[in-house]
């Protein structure tokens, strides 16, 4: 297997055979032979990070011509330990295991082939065969054991250092993946939250503009038929229709404002955290003030209470308070106006129960007229804020039903856990 090496790489491990190259002519060729070992053994060294593989077999090859040469160990063997180094450093997990047992394979032979050549060629052949059957030549303190456990430790530390070199590798590429992809994973909650923000504002903007359109054309209706009969009742349309105009138009504006605030709070990839400060939304407290605008664009709306209030976080508050101002807007342009709103909470200990109880305008076609995305809207308000929600015709009537955890022992549950 051939690896992608950059040209720097390339220029070094070529200049290093070389050197090796003339390094060695300095102390001369007696042969040959002897040159083109050191040739092949620059060879692997240069070739050892390009293809250990096929550096550590041309490093075999050149041993078994040395071999067959009867040369003694050269200078030029050195090569060898880098060999094996580069092995377990680069390495595939076959030329890796190939290196290791490389090792004691190697010692071995190194070993025997320098008893061969001290005792004397062939000649002394027979004799280091009688030592070797005997154990005499690998007794303790034999040059036989000193020159194997010698040739193990000094091949293995080659090929040990590189195996720690690519362990080290190893990890450092997972650290840099495991940063990599935490700081995806934070880009991604980012990019979730803003959208999550965005969806947030839309529904506010949704409530805001349904709202404030249909009590603009009931109060425009309303003070057209007024305008001949009574020029008061018409006036006080028009005051109605101005107030809920400015109003709606500074809600838009707010939320304008958060959108584009939202935008420029976008995630950036050099991870900066850019907090916005949220607008102040509507609480409970706001209630009988939109109660009073339905009821000037001629609703009738009745709010009842039952047991004791407990506390609600500012989250729990918006979300009463939009659900409550989409359904009277639904009565308002769908259903029936002239018959009484019936708003009620029902307190308690752990639980809150708000209705809105209205009439419906007999017949109605339900496959005409799509539901649209206002009670997709309520529901899922409630179930962010950890409650539930239907909506449903009981009779003549239309029931909207929300139920919120009330638990005055709870912490308060933020509008932006509720908007996330």
């Amino acid at each position: 297997m051939i690896r992608s090496l950059s040209r720097p790489q390339l220029v070094v491990d070529a200049a290093v055979a070389v050197i090796a190259i003339l390094a060695r002519s300095v102390l001369g060729y007696d042969a040959a032979v002897v040159f083109w070992v050191t040739v092949g053994m620059a060879g692997a060294l240069f070739l050892r990070r390009l293809s250990p593989g096929i550096a550590l077999g041309l490093a075999w090859c050149t041993v078994a011509v040395q071999l067959s040469a009867s040369l003694p160990p050269d200078i030029a063997n050195a090569a060898v330990l880098p060999v094996l180094y580069a092995t377990a450093a680069y390495g595939s997990r076959t030329v890796r295991w190939a290196g290791l047992a490389s090792v004691p394979i190697g010692a071995v032979i190194a070993t025997v082939y320098v008893l061969f050549l001290q005792s004397g060629g062939l000649d002394g052949l027979t004799r280091l065969a009688l030592q070797v059957r005997t154990g005499e030549a690998f007794q303790g303190g034999a040059p036989g054991v000193i020159g194997f456990v010698s040739a193990v430790a000094l091949f293995g530390l080659s090929w040990v250092l590189g195996l720690l070199v690519a362990t080290w590798r190893t990890a450092r590429e997972g650290r840099a993946a495991l940063r990599s992809a935490a700081a995806e994973q934070a880009d991604a909650l980012r990019e979730v939250a803003v959208e999550q923000e965005r969806t947030r504002i839309a529904r506010d903007m949704h409530d805001v503009v349904a709202h404030s359109l249909a009590v603009v054309i009931a109060q425009a209706d309303g003070g057209r038929y007024a305008r001949a009969a009574n020029p008061e009742a018409a006036d006080e349309a028009f005051r109605t229709i101005a107030s809920t105009a400015r109003s709606a138009l500074a809600d838009v504006r707010v939320l304008l404002g958060q959108l584009r605030a939202n935008d420029e709070a976008a995630p950036s990839r050099d991870g900066s955290d850019r907090s916005v400060t949220a607008a102040p939304q509507p609480s409970l407290d706001d209630l009988d003030r939109l109660v009073d605008q339905f009821r000037a664009s001629g609703l009738t709306v009745e709010r009842n209470e039952t047991g004791p209030a407990a506390q609600l976080g500012a989250g729990h508050q918006l979300v009463i308070y939009r659900i409550v101002q989409e359904s009277l807007t639904n009565v308002l342009r769908h259903g029936d106006a002239a018959s009484t709103v019936a708003v009620g909470f029902r307190w308690q200990y752990d639980v809150l129960t708000v209705t809105i109880d209205s009439g419906l305008l007999v017949p109605r076609d339900r496959g005409a007229v799509p539901d649209g995305h206002g009670i997709d809207g309520m529901r899922e308000r409630a179930v962010l804020a950890g409650g539930s929600f239907s909506a449903r015709e009981i009779g003549d009537r239309f029931v909207v039903c929300l139920t919120l955890p009330a638990l005055t022992a709870a912490p308060p549950l933020s509008d932006e856990a509720v908007s996330e």
